[in-house]
């Protein structure tokens, strides 16, 4: 099993990624959308891109290799 952390321009680009006739392709899928930068609690900045975390079992992951990010301090992990 691996853990992939997902960068997308957009919802739309994620679902035609993640999705097949509103099937996921992937059995866990964590939809983490808009993220912000919270370094400034009062005056959060959303950072660019939908993200997404995808834990891949068994699944094909090639599709997932170009949107894939390396965050040094994920804002959500699997347990």
């Amino acid at each position: 099993m691996i853990d992939y952390y997902l960068k997308f321009a957009d919802e739309a680009q994620a679902q035609s990624v993640l999705y097949q006739d509103d099937q996921p392709l992937y059995q866990n899928i964590d939809t983490l959308g808009i993220i912000y930068d919270l370094t400034d609690p009062e005056n959060p900045v959303p950072e660019s891109g939908w993200h997404v975390n995808v834990r891949v079992v068994d699944e094909d992951a090639t599709p997932l290799d170009e949107f894939r990010v390396d965050p040094s301090s994920p804002s959500r992990v699997w347990a």
